[in-house]
């Protein structure tokens, strides 16, 4: 595992300048509690406050598209890039951002192609999704040369992956229509969570405290139990829909971003009530992860 550090401009003047960048001025100069943030498909990141207002957008060093984030335990953000032009004109790679929102450099290293999700564990143990090439599952113990994992794939490789609190069970999707598991204590792989096709293309998914499943599948965003069953259903009516990214709130709720609309809503888990949204104003086709700052 390795981050490599940029050179550097001293840390004042840069965020003074990174600061310029966002739409209005604003004494917040590290992420915050709650704070929300958007990956682009064209590559930025919009850093939000829990109420939605825009705070910054975060422009990288690297090319490639923005797809999955994670917060390591510093309140370091990464940012997988997917790759562009058949890895030839740039992503592939994981790019970092300090607590305060400035590039920061790559982290890991021998990715086959198109790193689209990254999860830590509470011991500061990476692991990184592939979309493409073998689709192996990456794993970045601090201190060790990476583990490759062979998962099982539909489409898109290990596409989205979360681990479940004992800290093996890797649930992830393959853009096809199941949930499915991988064992990385154990290098197993395990049968698939889902017991029956969902109802659209998997995305982005959270395991629930209650050890069901949270997952973007296509025109809603469903709910799976414990068993692996669709349980209850989200999504707003008239609008058309792709659901991307998703994260949970410690507070019953959770964030979903619409790929087609660039909408992002805020749902009760427990009722499917939409309690808030904002539009990223970007174009069609362009939100893709969501994260919180917890």
């Amino acid at each position: 595992m390795h981050i490599r550090l940029s050179a550097a401009i001293p840390a004042a003047l840069a965020v003074a300048f990174f600061l310029s960048a966002g739409v209005r001025p604003t004494a917040q100069v590290s992420f915050a509690r709650g704070d929300i943030l958007v990956s682009l498909e064209s590559g930025p990141v919009q850093w939000r406050r829990a109420d939605g207002l825009l705070l910054r957008t975060l422009v990288g060093r690297e090319t490639g598209t923005g797809e999955g984030m994670a917060f390591d335990a510093a309140g370091n953000l990464y940012v997988a890039r997917w790759c562009v032009g058949m890895c030839l004109g740039g992503g592939n790679s994981v790019e970092v951002f300090s607590s305060n929102g400035l590039p920061a450099g790559l982290f890991g290293s021998g990715y086959d192609c198109s790193p689209h999700a990254i999860v830590f564990d509470a011991t500061g143990t990476a692991y990184v999704g592939q979309a493409g090439c073998t689709g192996a599952i990456l794993k970045f113990a601090p201190g060790q040369p990476p583990v490759s994992y062979s998962v099982a794939w539909e489409t898109q490789g290990s596409f989205w992956i979360d681990l479940a609190p004992d800290r093996c069970t890797m649930f992830y999707t393959s853009w096809g229509r199941h949930v499915k598991r991988f064992n990385v204590c154990m290098g197993l792989q395990l049968p698939d969570f889902t017991v029956a096709p969902l109802p659209g293309i998997t995305q982005d998914l959270r395991v629930l405290p209650d050890g069901g499943v949270l997952v973007s599948t296509g025109e809603v965003v469903s709910r799976l139990n414990a068993a692996g069953i669709v349980v209850q259903t989200y999504q707003i009516p008239g609008e058309g829909s792709l659901w991307s990214g998703l994260e949970l709130v410690d507070d019953g709720t959770f964030w979903a971003g619409n790929y087609f609309s660039s909408n992002v809503y805020r749902f009760d888990l427990a009722t499917g009530a939409v309690l808030a949204s904002f539009n990223t104003g970007t174009s069609a086709n362009t939100v893709v992860g969501i994260r919180i700052r917890k």
